[in-house]
């Protein structure tokens, strides 16, 4: 009989032994009580029952796995199978790379993009900057206090021009 069984089947048995011995003992407290006498205490299990039974040797005794033989035939196959596997890794790869440069390339377009116009705000800027001190110099009374102060502010400016572009352009920054 396989130990598993044999296990169970002792067990089925002293649970049976235990529960004809619980009703032995219930009875006679019955009958102790109905004569009027104290009830002896009987332990329930037996220490024993529950002590583990030592270990007996496995009689199971796994079989060697035989040697696989391989055909040369599907040797072929596994390395055909390999080689599909490897060469679709490498075009994912490859495609993986090349999305990656192409949205660097497409940051760098649109970063260029940005610089091209804040430098064209800019030259819009500094053009009408240098109409508005164009007309300002043209309407500006050399011999006026306000003329002969820009004469004094223009002298470290390579041109009045210039001059009156920074002027305009400090004015516009302290009236915001």
């Amino acid at each position: 009989m396989p130990l598993l069984i044999k296990s169970v089947y002792l067990l089925g048995i002293k649970v049976m032994e235990s529960i004809e011995d619980l009703l032995a003992q219930v009875k006679s407290e019955y009958q102790n009580q109905e004569q009027g006498k104290q009830p002896q205490k009987v332990p329930l299990f037996e220490e024993e029952e529950f002590k583990p039974s030592p270990p007996s040797p496995p009689t199971y005794q796994p079989q060697p796995s035989p040697n696989t033989w391989i055909s040369p035939a599907e040797e072929n196959l596994l390395a055909q199978v390999k080689a599909e596997f490897e060469e679709q890794e490498r075009a994912e790869e490859l495609k993986r790379q090349q999305q990656h440069t192409e949205e660097q390339l497409r940051k760098e377009q649109q970063l260029r993009e940005e610089q091209l116009r804040a430098e064209q705000r800019l030259q819009r800027r500094r053009e009408a900057l240098t109409q508005e001190a164009t007309e300002w110099l043209k309407n500006l009374n050399p011999h006026s206090e306000e003329g002969m102060w820009f004469e004094e502010f223009s002298y470290s400016y390579s041109s009045q021009l210039e001059a009156a572009i920074d002027y305009l352009e400090a004015l516009r920054e302290t009236h915001r």
